[in-house]
């Protein structure tokens, strides 16, 4: 039988050569989980109201038309059960995030029974809001997003309701379907 101090050494030593394994599990757990596209009951804990941060790009715009994600060409109106059955879809007078690649304007669209809809279906055409950029996509080998424009995040504060939303300009992400 090894000495005491023998059998601690042992120990020690494949603890420490199973760290390397470990770290890779939990990052692996880490990256699969922030991997998950983000549910309606995960709204992020920003913080609330007007935003004057220098490091992240804000801008005072309005709003330039609220539709259903899903609308049949040419409707000019629509009815809460519209937004209900296929999500919401906010334009701002903004290209903040795309420009200067790609012609438009920053939006925000959300699936039907996502958890901000209602805020951003009381969005009326003019209303002041803040819009601020997140940040867009990385490349990867399915994204470009030099010429993918999906993929943008943005947070917006309404001014009139006094409540906030974010979301992506797209329904898939850059390199989606």
């Amino acid at each position: 039988m090894p000495f005491p101090a023998v059998r601690e050494a042992e120990r020690v030593n494949v603890f420490a050569r199973s760290i390397p394994i470990r770290s890779a599990l939990v990052l692996t757990a880490i990256l699969a989980v922030g991997a998950l596209p983000a549910r309606a009951d995960d709204v992020p804990d920003y913080v609330p109201g007007p935003w004057h941060y220098r490091a992240i790009s804000c801008v005072e715009t309005t709003v330039i038309s609220v539709t259903p994600r899903l609308g049949e060409p040419n409707q000019t109106s629509f009815s809460p059960a519209d937004f209900k059955a296929s999500g919401v879809a906010v334009t701002f007078a903004t290209s903040l995030g795309i420009q200067p690649i790609f012609p438009g304007h920053a939006s925000i669209v959300h699936y039907q029974g996502d958890g901000d809809n209602a805020t951003m279906a009381a969005e009326h055409a003019g209303d002041k809001v803040q819009v601020c950029f997140l940040g867009g996509p990385a490349p990867t080998s399915s994204c470009d997003p030099d010429k993918d424009p999906r993929g943008r995040q943005y947070r917006v504060y309404d001014y009139r309701q006094k409540k906030q939303y974010w979301g992506f300009n797209a329904e898939h992400l850059c390199g989606g379907a």
